[in-house]
Order: structure tokens, then sequence, then C-alpha cells
């Protein structure tokens, strides 16, 4: 803690405007004029070690803390024009800066207390406020991410968010209307948050929450207490990366934060994937080659029910080309009520229900809850921000192999490589795997819906961060492995069926 105390003393004995409390993970300028903090960086790993994200500041884009009486912009003016004088206290594991404005306000002399930890990852703020006023805090741009185009829009935006029991709420988003008036009972907490980092704020008594924006992606919130009596602030404060073990080292319930849109059997397979994603990049130290390993030991895992699917998939093709012949028939002589009858005898015929396209279907669904969580995994997996992969500078970006001389809509002004790769991959699988006993027509018309389905993914995933395309792109790559090792497989033991000596008559 010597650090800690070094910085604070030379702080005030330079007679600086703002004290600093500084730990492993937080750095906290707290200024003498308004009593509240006017800088706050989060560091991961730590303050010494790696770069701070400055997550408040008095920049023109960043976030603010500031006290308002609403309704009363005399009074909110004067309130944060207040000069402080402060007191320094040591106490066990902690240290405590005491902050008393040097005249009264409303008759009253306020005093803001904060308590901050050695670890630096939890501030108790102890604030008094005269009757009627409220905290404010406004997101910075520091909370959004890089401006996707595309669906990867959907991982540009901060919020407003309240957690509890339940989980998170988001209380505003873009184009929403304000929430007034939103009742917090005690423990819960609320703050702002962007993809990867966020400042949460808890109270141990009721609050009563605001929540707005003041521009898009620039959510603001005002705590005041439930109580009309009184409205001092008891606060604790989280300010850091929205990361499983940061979030549960601070308060398990914020662990709410991650993957909150997803029902819960879908969010513990999440955690599920999240946790074999981090054993493998613990042991390999690559990001990249862990989204590897984690997509093989997914295709391994899941095996027994690809098996399932590929062979209901068998089964449909070949009731496919029985019934073909006798179907296209009857489309080609009869319509309307006699072709439908007709239609049902040739299931009834070959005991066939006309439902039994469904089974290739259940095949694919069995796959979709693992496509849903590791794509929800991957797409706010803090570990993987600035982590490299050969051309890609950043697996939680875009991968922005080269940039283009113009922006097209909805694709951006770059190219990227991984889904052209992802696609190319799908495409040369689906000719490799062909059904050969499927009719002409059949076969072509499984080729189109093939190619659709590659299409829709190439633009679902273009403008998505490059981890998850990586993830995809590996899938369809062991898929056409296995592919290529099959029919090498079967034309091996159709020459060897050929090369055997024929029985003589």
């Amino acid at each position: 803690m010597r650090l800690i105390v070094l910085m604070l003393a030379l702080a005030a004995d330079a007679g600086a405007e703002s004290l600093v409390l500084a730990g492993e993970r937080q750095r906290i300028d707290i200024g003498l004029q308004g009593g509240l903090p006017v800088a706050w960086q989060g560091c991961a790993p730590d303050c010494f070690g790696g770069d701070p994200v400055v997550l408040l500041s008095e920049a023109p884009q960043g976030g603010r803390l500031r006290f308002v009486v609403p309704g009363d912009a005399a009074r909110t003016d004067a309130i944060n024009a207040l000069q402080y004088g402060y007191e320094l206290r040591e106490a066990e594991d902690r240290w405590i800066a005491v902050l008393t404005s040097a005249i009264a306000f409303d008759g009253r002399v306020l005093r803001q207390q904060y308590a901050f930890d050695q670890r630096g990852r939890m501030l108790s703020m102890s604030l008094q406020l005269p009757p009627g006023a409220k905290l404010e805090f406004t997101g910075g741009r520091v909370l959004v991410p890089e401006e996707y185009p595309g669906f990867g829009g959907l991982y540009s935006n901060a919020r407003a968010v309240a957690v509890g029991a339940d989980g998170q709420e988001t209380l505003t988003e873009d184009g929403e209307a304000p929430v007034i008036g939103r009742a917090l009972a005690a423990g819960g907490w609320s703050g702002l948050r962007g993809r990867f980092w966020t400042v949460m704020f808890r109270s141990d008594a009721p609050l009563v929450v605001d929540a707005s924006e003041t521009a898009p992606d620039e959510p603001q919130l005002r705590l005041g207490a439930a109580d009309g009596a009184r409205a001092d602030l008891e606060l604790t404060a989280y300010a850091g990366p929205v990361a499983r073990d940061d979030l549960a080292a601070a308060a398990p319930q914020l662990e709410g934060m991650l993957y909150a849109v997803l029902w819960n059997p879908l969010r513990w397979l999440t955690f599920g994937l999240q946790w074999m994603l981090d054993r493998w990049q613990d042991l390999v130290g690559r990001a990249w080659l862990a989204i590897l390993l984690l997509s093989l030991s997914v295709k391994l895992l899941m095996a027994p029910l690809i098996a399932i699917a590929e062979r209901w998939q068998a089964e449909v093709n070949r009731t496919k080309s029985l019934l073909e012949p006798e179907l296209a028939a009857i489309r080609r002589g009869y319509k309307g009520e006699e072709a439908h009858n007709r239609t049902l005898a040739v299931y009834r015929r070959h005991d066939v229900s006309h439902f039994y396209t469904f089974k290739s279907l259940a095949g694919f669904m069995i796959q979709i809850p693992v496509f849903i969580a590791a794509f929800d995994m991957l797409g706010e997996n803090f570990r993987l921000a600035g982590e490299r992969f050969l051309w890609v500078d950043d697996l939680a970006s875009p991968d922005h192999f080269a940039a283009l001389p113009f922006v097209l809509p909805f694709f951006g002004g770059h190219l990227n490589l991984l889904p052209i790769v992802m696609t190319l991959f799908t495409v040369l699988a689906a000719r490799l795997q062909e059904e050969p006993s499927l009719a002409p027509a059949l076969r072509q018309g499984q080729r189109l819906h093939l190619y659709a389905m590659a299409g829709v993914f190439f633009v679902l995933l273009y403008t998505f961060p490059a981890a998850m395309v990586l993830y995809w792109t590996a899938n369809n790559f062991w898929h056409l492995l296995r592919v290529v090792v099959s029919a090498f497989r079967a034309e091996a033991a159709r020459g060897s069926r050929e090369s055997e000596p024929r029985p003589r008559h």
C-alpha cells in the first residue's frame, strides 16, 4: 500500500485539485471542486502492467459524474462548484478519503467519504446531498467499442442496466423512452455498461433510478434515495471489465450481466463453453489456437448427435428418392384436390408420413443450442479483446483484411477475408458431400439449399467479430476434412472391390 500512500501525499502536498486513489485494478481522481470523481480508469490485468481504460474523464466525450437538483439549474451549478478540504485515513486493508465542503450548502456542511480497498477493485462512497438532489452518471464514448456496420452493430452499443436476483435488465437503449422513477430494491445494482467495460453502483438502501440517453450510445443514469426525507447515498461502485472472474470477485450477483439475453439452460451451456475456451487458452497461450481447439472439442463431443442428424438426413434423402418419380408424375398430370389425394395415397402406399421431411430439420435443430451458446460466448468474451491472429489485429473486431476505396452499405469499408474463407469451405463441403442416390433434380435442389445457407451465414457474419467467424470457419474446416476422408475411404473401398478376382464359372 506504500504506492497509494505516496500518491495521495504527493497530490495533497502539491496542492493538486484532486486526490489520487490508485490500486491494482483502478485509478480514481477525486476532484476537490465538486467532491466527486473526475477521472476513473479501469485496468486489466492491472494498472501497473496493462493499458488503463478511461471510464470517466473531463475530456469532451468522456463520462461524467455530478450532483443534480432536477429542475433547478442554479442549485445544480452551485453544488458542483463547492470547494472541499480533505483528510486521509488508513483503516486495515483500505484507505479512506474524507472531503468536507469549505462552506455550507442549504445550511449544511457537506461531507463526501470514499473508501478504497487494497486490490483497487471496489470503491465505497458515502455521499451527502441536499434534499431533492441526485447523483448523475453520464456515459462517455469509451464504453462503446468501434461502431461496426451490418449485423456487427449489435456489439457497438452502451446502455443503462439494472442487475438483481433475476439477472440483468436493460433500462434504456437507442431510441427508447426514458425510464423515470424506477424503484430499485436494496442490494440491487444499477449502472452503465458497454460490451467489455462497465461502471455499476449498489446501495444497501432502496433507490429511485432514472435512465435516459443524452445521445445515441451515451446513456445517462440518475440515482436518488427512495426515502423522501433524505437525499444521502451509501454506494458501492465496481468499475472494470465485464469478465466473469472480475465480476464474481467483486460481487457474485454481477455475473448476471453475462449472456443476460439467454434462457437459463443456454446460459449454463455458454458458461461451459467459456470454461473450455479459458482452459485451452491457459494451456496454449494463444486465443486463436484456443478457438480452433474449442471448435474441435465441440465437434468431438457432439459427434453422436451429428451422427444422428446425418443418419436422419440420409433417411430423408432415401425417402425423397423413392417418392419423387411418383410425386413428379402427379405434379405433371393433376392439380388441386385430386393432386393432394393422390399424393397422400403415395405416402400411404409406402408407409411414409407426409411430415417425414421434419426429421432433417430436427437433426439441424439439435445443434442450434450449441451454435447460439458458442456465438454469444465468443461475442462477449473479454479475454479475446486485443488478441491477434495472422492479419487480424483484434479477434473481438471484424478481421479488416484490407481497406476498400469505397464504403458499401451494410458491409462497410473493409474487405473481411475470414467470412470468404468460411463460405468457400461450406460450398466445397456441400459439393463433395452430395448424395449420389438422389435424383438429379433433388440433388440440384439440395445443392441450391446448401448454397443459400452458405450465403445467409456469409451475410450474417461478415461484419461480426473475427473470433466468431474463426470458430465457424474451423467448424466448416473440420467438416470438410471429415467429408474428404470419408470420400477417400469410400473410393479406396470401391477400388479394392473392383480389383478382387471374380469367380470363374
